[in-house]
């Protein structure tokens, strides 16, 4: 009776793996950077949270924009009065810088490893740019998604913007490219038989 030999893992196009790394970078890189997580196209004041600040435009008015921190707009709602000081949590700035460098990070691994695979090399390092992605990645979806939980102001105040959506289709495309390029990058396993039968050590 003949054995039939299990199918070699199929090794993911490297065209494909390198494109979905390069745009999960850019929009990793561009969310990151943008002030539309949270919006509120109020035409009377338009205000725009980033991961690192707040902006608020009083166009109708002509009045100048003015930008402030995140950790102060929650110290200053805290300060108005307790009614708004529920709708503020401690933890929303720092979520968002949270947000902002583990984007950064997996921006930063996906594009070396895009590299590497360019190049075709396989080099054995310690900690992979693929692990570094997907941590990365990982660690964003659970913060981006507390800091904008954790808005503050009242119900309606601000809502969800594009830089979020555009967040998610880069994490997205992120675990995607991550998961193909270490199957491309990866070291080849070394023969475990290679000299095992040399005639010069009998």
């Amino acid at each position: 009776m003949s054995v039939t030999e299990a199918p070699a893992s199929k090794t993911p196009s490297r065209a494909l793996a390198i494109g979905l790394a390069l745009a999960a970078a850019a929009c990793l890189s561009t969310a990151a950077f943008t002030q539309s997580w949270l919006v509120n196209g109020n035409v009377y004041e338009q205000i725009h949270f980033g991961l690192r600040t707040m902006t608020v435009s009083g166009s109708s008015f002509g009045e100048q924009d003015t930008t402030r921190s995140n950790s102060q707009v929650v110290d200053e709602m805290g300060e108005v009065n307790a009614a708004a000081a529920r709708d503020t949590s401690s933890v929303f700035a720092p979520m968002g810088w949270a947000t902002f460098v583990e984007s950064l990070l997996s921006s930063l691994g996906l594009l070396v490893a895009a590299a590497i695979a360019l190049a075709r090399k396989r080099p054995d390092l310690a900690i992979t740019p693929t692990t570094i992605a997907l941590l990365g990645v990982m660690a964003g979806l659970i913060t981006g998604c507390v800091f904008v939980a954790t808005k503050p102001g009242p119900p309606g105040y601000v809502g969800v913007g594009l830089s979020f959506w555009l967040f998610g289709a880069g994490c997205v495309l992120g675990i995607a490219g991550a998961q193909m390029l270490a199957k491309i990058n990866r070291p080849a396993d070394p023969d475990l038989m290679e000299g095992a039968m040399n005639p010069d050590q009998f």
